[in-house]
């Protein structure tokens, strides 16, 4: 049979242009943090400093935990609500930054960008595929260009778990579209040992066994055993180590409260269910932190508007990737902060806006605009640690 080699010179170059927009986006944040560098003071002068290099901007807040624990590993005093510790941050990204430290001489700092940043990149072709399979080629750009300009895009760039929290996911996706359902639940657990999130894959893995299965009730249930099995060993897997090296499996959850003013994981979830974090929503409040409800409320809107153009795993897990950080901590004294990085996760939700988009070519220029803004400024005061993400 004939090759088509035009069909895949344009292939090619629509993969292309798709990681051409995110570089464009990367060139907003690279723009932003070299001019906070020169016009913005640190936030103050006792903070952790990885180097002097303009990349090293990017390795902030968290960035610090993460390159500690591929340099010297986990620790834990044992009294979760003391000091802050480690274990509340999962395994596989700074484990795997050290592997990459360990082959090329690199720094396990400088290691997290390059783990981050190839992982970001190798997303974003993944979602111009995924999309694209349930879309059109129009969509899947506008998919990418939002997600890409989007603030919380910051993250996909900086020494955090993001970008390979989001390579993972849509790892599973692509291999759940194949009905390779093993496969999936290994991208899965990859996934929930990277982030808490990674969780959420479970129910729509047992939702896409469901929809093959359905007629064979014996084989969805031999499938579903399997498959939570492996998709769930990225955490029970670190519950153990937990538990033999520290004797707590449950470390990395109370350990939480560390860093919420004291309060447990029930508390938390409860001021959650009783809608406390509503009741201190502020129309006024347009500070970077303040962005994160209206953020929140945003991609949670997008995605229930959506359920009828999206397939039902891809609402199931926007909706699900939204939820979990609400429910675990948007009932302490946190809020909302932080939900615009946690939001970078919920993909589905950028393809319900860029359906919109494409209708209207002023909306798709307002919204792209308006997120390039505010990656902007975004970028500029994580640069300088005045904005934690």
């Amino acid at each position: 049979m004939a090759i088509d080699w035009a069909a895949r010179r344009n292939d090619a170059g629509s993969y292309l242009r798709a990681v051409l927009i995110y570089l464009c986006s990367r060139l907003v944040v690279l723009l932003a943090v070299s001019v906070a560098s020169i016009y913005l003071p640190l936030w103050k002068s006792d903070v952790w400093q990885p180097g002097a290099r303009w990349y090293d901007h990017l390795l902030r807040w968290d960035s610090e935990w993460y390159a500690g624990i591929a340099e010297h590993g986990y620790h834990y005093g044992g009294v979760p609500t003391g000091e802050l510790q480690p274990v509340v941050f999962y395994p596989l990204y700074p484990l795997l930054s050290r592997f990459v430290a360990e082959i090329t001489g690199l720094s396990p700092a400088v290691a997290l960008l390059v783990v981050a940043n190839v992982a970001a990149v190798l997303a974003v072709v993944l979602l111009f595929r995924l999309v694209r399979r349930h879309f059109d080629d129009d969509v899947a750009l506008l998919t990418v260009a939002l997600l890409s300009f989007y603030p919380g895009s910051l993250f996909l760039s900086a020494g955090y778990t993001e970008a390979l929290a989001l390579l993972l996911t849509l790892c599973c996706f692509t291999l759940l579209d194949g009905r390779h359902y093993v496969a999936a639940s290994v991208a899965a657990a990859f996934a929930l040992a990277t982030r808490s999130v990674g969780v959420v894959l479970l129910p729509v893995i047992l939702w896409e066994l469901w929809l093959n299965f359905r007629t064979d009730r014996k084989r969805f249930v031999l499938y579903a055993l399997g498959c939570m099995a492996i998709a769930s060993a990225g955490l029970w897997l670190y519950m153990l180590y937990l538990g033999l090296a520290f004797g707590h499996p449950f470390a990395f959850a109370d350990a939480q409260a560390a860093f919420h003013a004291g309060t447990s994981l029930g508390s938390r979830l409860i001021g959650a269910l009783t809608l406390q974090p509503f009741l201190h929503l502020s129309v006024t409040d347009f500070s970077p932190s303040g962005l994160d409800q209206w953020v929140f409320i945003l991609l949670v809107v997008l995605t229930v508007s959506g359920w009828r153009r999206l397939p039902a795993a891809l609402t199931l897990f926007s909706l699900g990737v939204l939820l979990v950080p609400y429910l675990t901590l948007s009932g302490g004294p946190a809020g909302f902060r932080s939900m615009t990085r946690f939001g970078v996760l919920a993909f589905p939700a950028f393809i319900v806006l860029a359906e919109y988009c494409r209708r209207s070519l002023w909306l798709c220029i307002a919204a792209i605009g308006l997120f390039a803004a505010v990656l902007a400024l975004h970028s500029a005061l994580f640069a300088q640690w005045y904005w934690v993400g």
